[in-house]
């Protein structure tokens, strides 16, 4: 259960391979009991009744290279941070050493992981604005998850466009902090602000990859397009491998054909042509209850439905490490030459 005391550092960035101050040498620490796998999926059935434990606590293969995930979206309330918090839960609990990174200067990934806002010395904001590794340092903080980093946000990330603005390279702040990272996570998980300013234009050119949380509604739909253009926009001026390796679809009511019709428009464009995950993250009143208590979903309710569409999403994303390390090397053409 999350401390109401004060965050502690880490020591110092754990080796590849370690076990990090609060987990054990042998599985890392979970729930006492885990809901098996569902058929949450692109059409989901009945939410089928929860039994034995199934992945919490089973450590998957971590990945060949530290995945960067930027996870996006300009619109608020999609379901975005409490993705990244519930993906970074799950992810711990498999094994997987995760840092989130908070770019939001609502906090929400932060304070949804169970760090109080009052006991945070340095956050993103002085990170983005000091990328060093001594700051670096200063800035992550344990939570009280076994795997489980943050790197904090504040209400200063609010200013942070303003500050950079005259700034040579500012769009580069995030991606040199991150760079300092390797070897020490498997995943850092990025929460970007929903807006498309400098903050996320940082998160897309530090990230490897990025994922979509898309709001099964209309007007989520409708500014899927603006999103894609500018992740292709930073593509070609800023990070030439940066690629969409997943939509989720959040809040999905299988009893409304609007969320079915959401669904089927998705999986119909072209840009997102196998890039949606089969899970799907239904509607959940445990959800909204686990945030509001500020902790992720599986540490709220073990056998809910939030919890087996959230441990369902993580199994796919750590299944993707396969496919992308036998996934040929692309060649180097003379753009990424010239931003390389």
């Amino acid at each position: 259960m999350p401390s109401s005391k004060s965050p502690t550092r880490p020591a110092k960035s754990p080796a590849k391979g370690t076990v990090r101050a609060g987990a054990s040498a042998g599985k890392p620490k979970s729930p006492s009991k885990s809901p098996s796998k569902t058929a949450s999926k692109a059409n989901p059935g009945a939410p089928t009744k929860a039994s034995k434990p199934s992945v919490v606590g089973q450590t998957r293969p971590t990945p060949a290279k530290m995945r960067v995930v930027a996870i996006c979206n300009q619109k608020g309330g999609c379901g975005k941070t409490t993705t990244v918090i519930n993906v970074a839960a799950g992810l711990a609990a498999m094994g997987q050493r995760v840092l989130v990174v908070d770019l939001d200067s609502q906090c929400n990934a932060t304070t949804g992981l169970g760090v109080p806002l009052d006991g945070i010395d340095k956050s993103t904001f002085d990170l983005l604005m000091e990328p060093k590794a001594d700051v670096l340092e200063n800035v992550i903080l344990e939570t009280a998850y076994p795997n489980l980093h943050v790197a904090p946000g504040s209400i200063e990330l609010s200013e942070f466009e303003s500050r950079a603005a005259s700034e040579i390279g500012r769009e580069n702040k995030l991606k040199k902090a991150v760079g300092l990272l390797q070897g020490h996570y498997d995943f850092v998980l990025i929460d970007t602000p929903p807006s498309l300013g400098l903050l996320s234009v940082n998160a897309l050119n530090a990230a490897t990859e990025v994922e979509i949380a898309l709001q099964s509604q209309p007007f989520a739909f409708d500014g899927l397009n603006l999103l894609l253009e500018t992740i292709n926009l930073v593509k070609e001026e800023l990070n030439p491998n940066l690629e969409v390796t997943g939509v989720v679809v959040t809040m999905f009511d299988n009893r409304t054909k609007i969320s079915r019709e959401i669904v089927e428009r998705a999986q119909a464009m072209k840009e997102l042509e196998g890039k949606l995950f089969k899970t799907v993250i239904r509607q959940n009143i445990k959800i909204t209850e686990a945030s509001k208590m500020r902790k992720p979903v599986m540490d709220y309710d073990e056998l809910c439905t939030g919890t087996r569409d959230y441990l369902d999403l993580c199994e796919e994303i750590c299944a993707q490490h396969a496919a992308m390390k036998a996934a040929p090397a692309k060649k180097t053409n003379a753009r990424e030459t010239t931003h390389g």
